[in-house]
């Protein structure tokens, strides 16, 4: 699937997609916007899995472009899915001049409907996305579901759980994440784990603020801005040979190894 096709399909009764209890779209949005400024977090991020990515890619939860222009320069094409009309929108931005992304407006339970039964992906990634959904285990199952024997599976999520709050709420999260938890997740899913690693020690620290003693509701511009301008450029050279044993993040590659 090499050729471009922007595709609007109505809503099928939801299951894996269905929102938080906690959900404001308007936060959402927000928040997703906000993340745009953080130019050297989100290129940190793409160093963190790129040299994993490969062939042809099915990125799970497009958002609104943020990382997909990254992916379709790593791969040879890129099926990228997005359910929310907004940052479909601005995916479609994001990604109409790229040749090699087809993108579709459809939930991960419609993967079946209209992505077609012989596809199968060399990569899986799913990014900042897997905490949105309820039935986690069987999104990570029906995600594997369409990766070659061999081929790659790449989650990033948030992590920490006891710092769940009211930002994780407003955004949809269901949860957090322990290294535990992530592991025996797609242990479950009849994945081998290749790497699982926590990443911005410093972002966690931020976090820990916002959360637990300012009682924050939302991020604010200049926190981001500075982190990204005067943080990020170090933390992600230290990280890089001093792993940290917690973070704000998880990442994990996984390998499907079986039929």
């Amino acid at each position: 699937m090499s050729a471009r096709e922007n595709e609007s399909i109505e809503s099928a009764p939801v299951n894996l997609s269905k929102p938080g209890s906690g959900l404001d779209p308007d936060f959402f949005q927000e928040d997703l916007m906000q993340m745009t400024k953080a130019v050297n977090y989100l290129r940190w991020q793409v160093d963190l899995f790129k040299r994993y990515v490969s062939g042809n890619l099915l990125e799970i939860g497009g958002g609104i472009g943020n990382f997909t222009p990254a992916l379709s320069r790593q791969s040879e094409s890129v099926v990228s899915i997005e359910p929310d009309p907004f940052c479909f929108k601005k995916l479609q931005e994001a990604t109409s001049s790229l040749e090699n992304v087809t993108i579709h407006n459809v939930k991960a339970e419609q993967l079946d409907d209209h992505i077609p039964s012989n596809y199968q992906a060399d990569t899986v990634v799913c990014l900042n996305v897997l905490e949105h959904i309820e039935d986690d285990l069987a999104a990570v199952r029906l995600f594997q579901r369409r990766l070659h024997v061999g081929g790659t599976m790449i989650l990033m999520v948030p992590a920490v759980e006891w710092l769940y709050g009211d930002i994780d709420k407003s955004v949809g999260h269901y949860r957090r994440y322990s290294r535990r938890g992530l592991r025996s997740l797609v242990l479950k899913a009849g994945l081998q784990i290749e790497t699982l690693k926590y990443f911005n020690l410093v972002g966690l620290l931020g976090w820990l603020w916002n959360v637990k003693v300012a009682v924050k509701k939302k991020q604010s511009d200049s926190q981001i801005l500075i982190f990204d301008r005067f943080i990020v450029p170090w933390l992600s050279v230290v990280e890089k040979f001093v792993p940290p044993l917690i973070g704000q993040s998880l990442l994990i590659v996984c390998k499907k190894v079986n039929p």
